[in-house]
């Protein structure tokens, strides 16, 4: 009986997190797609820089198809697509699918995080970077371009939850480790024209230097296999993998997200790799 309270509060804290997450994950869904709309699109061009970022954060959620404002309960993550049934109350048209998706993924992301860690702040940070790699991705996959505004955020938000993850902030292995990974892509970048892009340069080690000492390891294997796999399985029949472009902001930010993943899992003894724990811990 004794540990009820605790068994309470940790539910009690989940389902308001819940909620908050999922509001996080409506947000920045929001926030990409507006990004590729004032930043890319044709808007880019006619909007001054303080009109554009003001319409970008400050504008009403609206239906892309007809401009009809979203209103509640309809504007409720996941809940509102449900009621909705999916389509526009005003001109009937269908709401992307990947609107609900996102929400209800961060959903997912912060209970996995929270109910291992038991750690309310580092969810919540976590959230914040989930929402700039989505940002990424986005851009990535419109436009293969990756968004150097957004690289900052990505660098700070990182920071802090290897911080409220690890109880410390990065030290000299992870500087060696940013600039290993930026020798070697700014060789790459010039030795192989074409072959990636500065975007590319700029985001990997950040992310690696995020990732940690050894965990980069980890995080290069989970960014470049999944980006090889999937490019040969859904390339042009007859085209070249090598000519096929290839959105790495997408397969970068699925690598981070598996390595902090894999390492909420590690510090919770539910993944042990003895290699990991010799190269973190060289006592023992």
């Amino acid at each position: 009986m004794s540990s009820l309270p605790d068994f309470c509060g940790l539910w009690i804290f989940a389902v308001f997190g819940s909620l908050g997450a999922a509001s996080l994950g409506s947000f920045y869904v929001t926030l990409g797609y507006r990004i590729l709309e004032y930043d890319y699109g044709k808007k880019r061009k006619i909007l001054s820089f303080r009109e554009k970022w003001r319409r970008i954060f400050t504008s009403p959620s609206a239906c892309d198809h007809c401009g009809k404002e979203v209103r509640y309960p309809e504007l409720l993550p996941v809940v509102g697509y449900l009621i909705t049934k999916g389509k526009c109350k005003s001109c009937k048209k269908d709401i992307p699918k990947f609107f609900p998706i996102v929400e209800f993924l961060f959903v997912c992301i912060f209970l996995f995080c929270f109910l291992i860690t038991k750690n309310l702040p580092f969810s919540f940070v976590f959230l914040f970077l989930c929402g700039h790699l989505l940002i990424s991705c986005l851009t990535d996959a419109r436009y293969f371009s990756l968004d150097y505004e957004n690289l900052p955020w990505i660098f700070c938000f990182g920071m802090f939850s290897v911080f409220l993850l690890n109880g410390k902030i990065p030290g000299i292995n992870e500087v060696y480790v940013f600039g290993g990974f930026f020798l070697c892509f700014i060789a790459l970048f010039f030795l192989f024209p074409g072959g990636i892009g500065f975007g590319d340069v700029l985001f990997a080690p950040v992310l690696a230097m995020i990732a940690g000492h050894p965990w980069w390891m980890f995080f290069l294997n989970a960014s470049y296999v999944p980006a090889v796999l999937f490019t040969i399985v859904f390339r042009k029949k007859g085209s070249s993998i090598r000519k096929t472009p290839i959105p790495m902001g997408i397969y970068f930010s699925l690598g981070i997200l598996l390595t902090f993943f894999c390492k909420i899992l590690f510090n919770a003894d539910l993944l042990p790799f003895s290699i990991f724990s010799e190269l973190e811990n060289p006592n023992l």
